[in-house]
């Protein structure tokens, strides 16, 4: 499938390879991204991508970019609408450009869109019928500190797990932090099913601050279900019946095995059937 790019809102036409030797993020991933998901006619949930794109600006001490978010979300809409796609998915990353090496002089923060039409399939959050395989990648942990929360372009944790998750035919694995406590998936935040309550690790203990996350635990509470913010040791993981992972452009998945233990997918069927009509509200 084609993609499309925009470089500070302006389409690119022809090569797009935007990226030299020269650019800070290909020498030290000074930056971050930002993933989103186009879908019924307009980007989901905007307000709180772009409250995080504040957020990761701020905390990284990046130059406010020249376009405006609300801005470049039009410019990103009408690319779409003029290809004619229903659903895609939406990579912005923004990248603090300048002269010098660490000590930089002259800096200003360039913004890069990549989108990507998504299949039909995609269109509507669904439950995977099949549910995942899950394992505990520890080979690294995740550092604690701010810097963890944001989506930064330094994924080199992150890499590493999907290959170990791979080498052992897993579909996921959970990353923990320094405290050997539960922390996320590799590309998800992550939710267990323990007794009369959900319980999913806090900001915290540094996991990504997901907007899809935020999306489930205000959609959980709003149903009337338990749900506790905490920090989550890997034996109290033995008593749950159910694992379930979030992200921007799945939605929820159900976890079927975890460690070779067989889960259900009750809680996660009902809320993912809660979350298609209630996205557009966001």
């Amino acid at each position: 499938m084609r993609t499309i790019f925009l470089l500070d809102g302006e389409l690119l036409t022809g090569n797009s390879d935007y990226f030299t030797f020269n650019s800070r993020s290909y020498r030290y991933g000074d930056g971050f991204f930002e993933t989103l998901k186009y879908h019924q006619g307009r980007i989901q949930h905007s307000f709180l991508h772009s409250e995080r794109i504040h957020k990761s600006l701020v905390l990284l001490q990046m130059p406010t970019p020249q376009i405006e978010f609300g801005q470049l979300e039009s410019r990103i809409q009408k690319a779409i609408q003029n290809e004619g796609w229903s659903c895609a998915r939406i990579r912005i990353s923004y990248i603090r450009e300048g002269k010098g090496s660490y000590w930089i002089e002259d800096e200003n923060t360039r913004v890069l869109v990549e989108i990507k039409e998504l299949p039909n399939s995609e269109n509507q959050y669904a439950l995977n019928e099949d549910g995942l395989t899950l394992g505990n990648y520890k080979e690294l942990s995740k550092n604690s500190n701010f810097t963890s929360t944001l989506k930064t372009t330094s994924s080199m944790l992150y890499v590493l797990a999907a290959k170990y998750a791979k080498q052992q035919n897993w579909d996921e694995a959970i990353i923990f932090n320094d405290n050997e406590r539960i922390c996320e998936g590799i590309s998800s935040n992550i939710f267990f099913v323990m007794g009369d309550f959900i319980v999913t690790p806090p900001i915290g203990e540094y996991c990504v601050d997901g907007i899809m996350r935020k999306i489930v635990l205000e959609l959980a509470r709003e149903y009337g279900y338990n749900v506790v913010e905490r920090p989550i040791s890997e034996i109290e993981t033995q008593g749950c019946t159910e694992v379930f992972l979030t992200n921007t452009i799945k939605g929820i998945q159900w976890v079927g095995n975890y460690n070779g233990r067989e889960l259900k997918s009750d809680i996660s069927r009902v809320l993912v059937s809660k979350l298609s009509p209630r996205e557009t509200l966001f």
